[in-house]
This record gives structure tokens, C-alpha cells and sequence, in this order.
């Protein structure tokens, strides 16, 4: 290789490895969510607050949804800047706080207007808003659709309503048919002599599974299981069976219970599995609306055996 050549690729090289100096131009600052979104809104062809109002269905209730952020806001108990920061078990400390703070809007505000403070909880922590839903949509949903009007005043009496010594959950699912209600396999069988109905989980498959509430916080559940008088079938319905003791939160004799563990998502809610060895209940908590069953043993069913399934219509 000649001289001329030796120097000349020595010099590609010494360029090649050669650090530039950096710019001096900064890089141009990035936006915020909120930043782009006023810019945005700048650029509508429309009144947007004109808009929020259409879509709020009035400019009232736009008004009383910004008066629930802003109480969301400055509440301490659902703040959620550090939620991926804490453990599944603080989560669910955090979500029953969460139940002392709301329970006093159930009885102090009107139907409309704590379904929209519900609404607006959702968009926040939709890990309490379907733990929250458990209680009151599917497991005090089943009584108000499916207890006699007795039945009812009977466990609102006993805090249903008011979360006052009664957490409940709404024992369906079962591990081998999922929602399959027609196939569950868990059984209640009517005990004449005693007056009670006995809650069975025959087999593995029969096992409640992935029942929201039932890990750490349910007192009492609504069971689906199939019903047994004499011998005979007459299809699912539903039962109300205490948990845990009230006071000391202890598993009711003949109760197993597990947890389903963390979840990849709304950690708030305790999901768990459940079985029944032999429990006895008292055969009025059998919930009568439409199937009844006298002391006697005799079953009188409603003209359309599809409205024991009632309290799922909203929950699903």
C-alpha cells in the first residue's frame, strides 16, 4: 500500500472515531395529555362545553358530576397515584374504606343521583365500583328480586342495606360449568324434620369459583344449588348463607374458603372460591319469591321457572 493511501484511509479512520460535538439545539419539549387535549379543544369547530352538557344529558348533572370529581379529588381514601406501589393486601384494605366512605350516600341520596356518583367512581376505581356492585347489584339485587317482601325487610334488618354487620357476595360460578346455571351442581336439600335445607358441594367441579367478596370480606353470600324435596329435583335457585361470623370474621362450620390470589388486574376485589360440607340453613332462607316450600315439603313453582334468574339480569 502506498504512502498516499496508508495516510489517506488513516484519515476515513480518524473521522470515522471522531466525536461529534453535541447540538446545542434542544429538543423540543414534549406535551401533556392534558396540554394536547386543550389544544385540541381549541381547534372544535363547536362549544365544547356546550357539548359536555348534550352528553351529561344537561348542564345540571354535568354540574353535579364535576362536584363528585372534585370530592374524589381531595378524598384521601381513593387516592390512586400509588397503586401500582402497593400490595394486593393494602389494595383490599383500602377498597373496604373505600365501602365506610360511600355506604352514607346509599340512604342520603337519591336512586339518579348516586347511580352518577357511582359513574363517576367507575371511571376512577373500577376495581371498587365492581366490588361495591357485588354487594348491591347482585348479592342485595337477588333478595330485592327474589325474596318475599317478609324476606326482604328481614335482612335489610340485618344490615343488607346499610352494610351494618352484613358484606355480601353472590356465590353462581361454579369451577366445572362456569355460568352454566342450569348445569351447577352445588345442592340444597330439604331436611323435613328439621326445617332446614342442607348446602352441599358434592364434587370438585361443584366448588363456587372466582366469587368476588368471598376471600376476606363477605359475611354472607346468595348461593345457586340446586333444589332437592324428597327425592326430586326441581332446578337452581337461590339461598342465603351466612359465611363468617359477623364479630370475629371465622369461617361457619361446614365452610372452606380460598383465595384466588392476585389477579392482573382490580386487586380490589377479593375473588375466592367456596365450599359447603353438610351446612345447615333454616328453610326460610330459602329466598320465595316465585319457587316456595311450605314446612311441609310441598314445592309451589312460579309460571316461568326463568325468574329465579332475575338478580343476574343487571349484574351480567
Amino acid at each position: 500500500m502506498s504512502e498516499s493511501a496508508a495516510s489517506q484511509r488513516l484519515a476515513f479512520v480518524q473521522n470515522h472515531l471522531q466525536v461529534a460535538a453535541c447540538s446545542a439545539k434542544e429538543e423540543p419539549k414534549k406535551k401533556t395529555p392534558v396540554e394536547s387535549m386543550t389544544e385540541e379543544r381549541v381547534k372544535a369547530t363547536f362549544d365544547v362545553r356546550e357539548m359536555t352538557y348534550f352528553l351529561d344529558g344537561g348542564e345540571k348533572n354535568t354540574k353535579i358530576r364535576e362536584k363528585f370529581m372534585l370530592e374524589l379529588e381531595r378524598d384521601p381514601t381513593f387516592r390512586m397515584y400509588d397503586m401500582y406501589d402497593v400490595t394486593k393486601d393494602e389494595i383490599r384494605y383500602r377498597t373496604m374504606e373505600k365501602f365506610r366512605t360511600i355506604v352514607h350516600y346509599v340512604s342520603a341520596e337519591p336512586v339518579p343521583i348516586f347511580t352518577m356518583r357511582m359513574q363517576t367512581i367507575s371511571m376512577i376505581d373500577p376495581g371498587f365500583w365492581t366490588r361495591f356492585g357485588v354487594h348491591y347489584g347482585l348479592f342485595f339485587g337477588a333478595l330485592r328480586g327474589s325474596a318475599t317482601s317478609a324476606q326482604f325487610s328481614h335482612w335489610v334488618s340485618k344490615g343488607a342495606l346499610a352494610l351494618n354487620g352484613m358484606v355480601g357476595c353472590f356465590a353462581m360460578t361454579e369451577l366445572g360449568h362456569g355460568s352454566n346455571v342450569a348445569g351447577l351442581e352445588t345442592t340444597a336439600t330439604f331436611d323435613e324434620a328439621a326445617d332446614q335445607f342442607i348446602i352441599h358441594t358434592p364434587t370438585i367441579t361443584a366448588t363456587k369459583w372466582w366469587i368476588g367478596g368471598a376471600a376476606h370480606s363477605a359475611t354472607h353470600c346468595v348461593v345457586f344449588a340446586q333444589l332437592i324435596v324428597r327425592g326430586k329435583r326441581y332446578g337452581t335457585k337461590s339461598f342465603v348463607v351466612q359465611l363468617r361470623d359477623t364479630r370475629t370474621y371465622t369461617l361457619m362450620p361446614g365452610i372452606n374458603i380460598g383465595d384466588i390470589g392476585k389477579k392482573m388486574g382490580r386487586d380490589g376485589i377479593d375473588n375466592g372460591w367456596i365450599q359447603f360440607t353438610n351446612v345447615r340453613i333454616p328453610r326460610t332462607n330459602m329466598l320465595m319469591k316465585h319457587t316456595k316450600v311450605s314446612r311441609a315439603g310441598e314445592v309451589k313453582e312460579p309460571p316461568m321457572a326463568q325468574l329465579t334468574y332475575g338478580a343476574l339480569i343487571q349484574g351480567r
